[in-house]
């Protein structure tokens, strides 16, 4: 009986030993992986810290390329309001028809302007605007030069025929005009390139007729004494 309780009592102790070595296994392994937990978790946040940076300094850098984009624009719009603030008058200029910018000119400037580009030798804009001065103001003050000056626009293109059409409506419309002596030379002058040199002579000769006292009958003898 006791050697059976003694047995008991041994066995009951090695189990007990044995549920000791176990358990201290058992917590071994645990504190184990609690190690590697708490390194993956430090790993983690190292990661999470580095990416709340990188998040930061991208935020930063968007911040700034918004404000480098709000700039842009605004420089953008202050530049397309110069180049329309340059660029207006000259669609304007362009838009305009001459008898547009005749509506802002008197008649008194209209034909000085004209009369400005003849002296440049701006002929195709001289003739322009006497053109448009003899159509807009057919009883103007300077109506009669301004057919002069625009046969002598004309002429000084080599443009024959214009400027004899320029000069014979001035002897025509204004008979009794103090310019008739000169209309007549430049008539005769003109209509030489065009062949007709006999009647170029006869007004010629009516020059010195009509006008013996006068410049243009002496440059009418000139001319006379070329046609011989």
């Amino acid at each position: 009986m006791n050697k059976a309780i003694a047995l008991i009592c041994l066995g009951g102790l090695g189990l007990l030993l044995s549920g000791c070595v176990a358990s201290e296994r058992d917590m071994g392994a645990l504190k184990l992986q609690l190690k590697e937990l708490n390194d993956t978790l430090s790993v983690m946040q190292t990661n999470q810290a580095e990416l709340t940076s990188k998040m930061e300094e991208l935020s930063q850098n968007l911040s700034v390329s918004n404000e480098n984009l709000s700039q842009l624009d605004i420089q953008l719009t202050e530049l397309a309001g110069k180049l329309d603030n340059i660029t207006a008058p000259a669609q304007q200029t362009q838009a305009s028809t001459p008898e547009e910018k005749t509506n802002a000119l008197s008649p008194s400037e209209l034909f000085n302007e004209a009369k400005s580009h003849l002296n440049k030798q701006a002929y195709d804009m001289a003739a322009s605007g006497f053109k448009i001065y003899i159509d807009t103001y057919p009883d103007g003050e300077n109506i009669e030069q301004a057919y002069i000056y625009l046969g002598d626009a004309y002429e000084a293109q080599e443009q024959a025929k214009p400027a004899a059409i320029a000069y014979a409506t001035l002897l025509q419309k204004f008979p009794n005009s103090k310019l008739t002596a000169t209309a007549r030379l430049k008539y005769a002058r003109s209509i030489l390139p065009l062949g007709k040199k006999e009647e170029a002579k006869r007004y010629l000769n009516s020059i010195v007729q009509d006008f013996g006292s006068s410049p243009e009958a002496r440059l009418a003898k000139e001319e006379l004494a070329k046609l011989k």
